[in-house]
C-alpha cells in the first residue's frame, strides 16, 4: 500500500515511516521541511502545509491511505545516547505547545480530509490523545487524571475535538487513535490498542509502538474502521 504520512518529521511521524517501510509499504512523507528527511528506498518526500489546501492536494496525490501525525509544533528530536534528556525536553515542549496549540488540528485536519476527497484517498488515520476521552472506559484513578488534564490543557483539547468531529462526520473510512503519553524509547510492541481499551494515560508509550498501531489502523485492522481506538499500556 502507498501511505502518505503527514507530520513526517515529528516523533511519531518518523517512526510511522520506519514501520511502514519495514513492512514493505511505499511511503509519501509530507513535511513543511522536506529537507529534514533523509532519502531512502521506497520513500517519496514532498513539501506540505496543512494550512494550504492546494499544496496538500498535491502532496498526497497517489496515496491509498493517509496517516496524520500532526499536532502543536514541538520540534523535539531524539538521540539514543541521551533519551532521558530527550524525554524531559520533549515533555516540557509538549506542555508548552498544549498551552498555546494554535489551530493546526482544527484547521489542518479538515484540509487533509478535503485533500483526501479530492484525490480519491478513502482511508485516513488520525493520531489524537487519550485526554479527549471522557474517561468512562478507564479506571477510576485514570479517569480522574484524564479529567484533570482536560481542564489544564483545555485549549489543546478544544482544538483536537474540532478535528476529531470533522473526521467523524466525513465520508472517509476513518480511524482516530487516542494515544497515552509518548516517549523516546525502544518499541517492543507490548501495548494495548482497541476501541475503549483500558489504558493508563500516564504510562509512557514509545513513539515506535504508537507508530505501529497507526500503521495497523491504516492497513490491517478493518475492524477499527469508523471507531476511536485507545493505544497505550
Amino acid at each position: 500500500m502507498k501511505i502518505a504520512v503527514i507530520g513526517a518529521t515529528g516523533g511519531t511521524g518518523k517512526k510511522v515511516i520506519e514501520r511502514a517501510l519495514t513492512l514493505g509499504h511505499e511511503v509519501i512523507a509530507v513535511a513543511r521541511r522536506p529537507e529534514a528527511i533523509a532519502p531512502i528506498e521506497g520513500l517519496t518526500v514532498r513539501k506540505g502545509d496543512v494550512f494550504d489546501l492546494p499544496v496538500m492536494i498535491q502532496a498526497i496525490s497517489g496515496a491509498e491511505a493517509v496517516i496524520s501525525c500532526i499536532g502543536p509544533p514541538i520540534n523535539g528530536s531524539s538521540n539514543s545516547a541521551k533519551k532521558g534528556l530527550d524525554n524531559l525536553s520533549a515533555g516540557l515542549r509538549t506542555m508548552k505547545a498544549n498551552f498555546s496549540p494554535g489551530t493546526v488540528m482544527s484547521e489542518g485536519i479538515p484540509n487533509i480530509i478535503t485533500a483526501c476527497q479530492r484525490t480519491g484517498v478513502t482511508r485516513m488515520v488520525m493520531q489524537s490523545g487519550i485526554n479527549l476521552s471522557d474517561g468512562r472506559e478507564l479506571s477510576y484513578v485514570n479517569s480522574l487524571a484524564v479529567r484533570l488534564m482536560r481542564r489544564i490543557f483545555w485549549k489543546a483539547i478544544q482544538d483536537k475535538r474540532i478535528a476529531e468531529q470533522a473526521l467523524i462526520q466525513s465520508d472517509l473510512e476513518w480511524v482516530i487513535m487516542r494515544a497515552s503519553v509518548l516517549q523516546y524509547a525502544e518499541g517492543n510492541s507490548e501495548y494495548t490498542a482497541g476501541p475503549l481499551a483500558r489504558i493508563n494515560p500516564l504510562a509512557a508509550l514509545p513513539f515506535a509502538d504508537c507508530a505501529d498501531g497507526l500503521v495497523r489502523a491504516a492497513v490491517s485492522q478493518p475492524d477499527w474502521t469508523g471507531k476511536i481506538v485507545n493505544i497505550g499500556r
